[in-house]
C-alpha cells in the first residue's frame, strides 16, 4: 500500500517538475534507461522510499502509463491506478477516515477540526439520469483533484527535517443505488492524493 501511494507521488512529480515536462507543459516521454529524462531520474526526483524496479514493476501492471513505439514512458492519466487493488486501498483510506473523525470529535473548538465533511444527497431520481450525472461529477471531480493535486505537490518539501513530517490527504468518492440496495451503475469514481 505503502508503495502504491508512493507511486501517486512519482505520477505527480511528473505532471508537475518543469524538468519532466514537455515545451507544452505536459507530461514528457520517458526513456526506461538512464538520463535526465528517465523513468530512474524521475523516481530520484519524487524522493520516494520504493525502489526503482518496483516502481516500474508496478508502472508496467497500471493504465496510467503507457509504452509507445520506441518504448518510450508516456503518461495517460496523473492519478495512479492499479486494478484489483481496491480493497488494500480501503482498507488504509477507512481507517485514516476513522481515525480523522475520532480526532474531530475530541476537539473542543470546532475551528481545529481537521476534516471537511461535505455531502451532497437527493433521493428520487430517475435511474436513467444517474449515469450522465456520475459522468459530470466524474469530470468536475477529476478537475478538482487535479488542482489539489498540483497545490499539495508544490508545497512538498523534498528534504523535510524528520520531526516536522506529516501526510495531508483528500479522497473524494460518488455513490448511487437503487432503493433495492442495488447500484444503477457498476463503479463510482475514487481518488486518493
Amino acid at each position: 500500500v505503502e508503495a502504491y501511494e508512493e507511486m501517486g507521488m512519482i505520477m505527480s512529480t511528473w505532471f508537475t517538475k518543469p524538468k519532466f515536462l514537455d515545451e507544452l507543459g505536459q507530461p514528457a516521454r520517458l526513456s526506461v534507461g538512464r538520463g535526465h529524462r528517465s523513468f530512474n531520474a524521475l523516481v530520484r526526483s519524487s524522493r520516494v522510499n520504493v525502489t526503482t524496479s518496483v516502481a516500474m514493476q508496478l508502472l508496467r501492471q497500471s493504465s496510467s502509463v503507457k509504452v509507445d513505439d520506441n518504448g518510450y514512458l508516456v503518461a495517460t492519466r496523473r492519478a495512479f491506478f492499479l486494478p484489483e487493488f481496491s480493497i488494500p486501498r480501503a482498507t488504509v483510506i477507512m481507517e485514516r477516515f476513522l481515525n480523522t473523525l475520532s480526532r474531530n470529535s475530541a476537539k473542543k473548538n470546532g475551528a481545529n477540526s481537521l476534516l471537511l465533511e461535505r455531502c451532497c444527497y437527493v433521493s428520487g431520481i430517475s435511474a436513467r439520469r444517474i449515469a450522465p450525472l456520475m459522468r459530470d461529477i466524474r469530470a468536475s471531480g477529476s478537475a478538482f483533484m487535479d488542482s489539489v493535486d498540483g497545490e499539495i505537490e508544490g508545497i512538498r518539501t523534498y528534504t523535510p527535517a524528520r520531526d516536522s513530517m506529516c501526510e495531508v490527504g483528500v479522497f473524494t468518492f460518488a455513490w448511487s443505488r437503487y432503493r433495492n440496495g442495488q447500484s444503477p451503475i457498476s463503479g463510482t469514481k475514487e481518488k486518493r492524493k
